[in-house]
């Protein structure tokens, strides 16, 4: 009865701390050409990591450029 009781603490305790993985991933960067002269007005939207949706990767790598800022890809869809 011990070790059964030992084996599901020690299972649990396990299992416990493997949800924590990868969680501290930030995001990925916007794939961005290097002419970027406009954007198409397809709506795929991205969700930044300033917590914004963007109505595009285009969009959001634009953004960057013009604020000279690295806001990345937190999530594909909206926020």
């Amino acid at each position: 009865m011990k070790v059964a009781s030992i084996f599901l603490l020690s299972a649990l305790a396990l299992l416990a701390l493997s949800g924590n993985t990868g969680a501290t991933s930030p995001g990925r960067e916007a794939k961005c050409t290097s002419e970027v002269s406009g954007c198409s007005k397809i709506y795929n939207p991205v969700c930044g990591t300033d917590g914004k949706t963007y109505p595009s990767e285009c969009v959001l790598c634009s953004e960057n450029q013009k604020r000279q800022t690295s806001v990345l890809i937190q999530k594909s869809g909206p926020c």
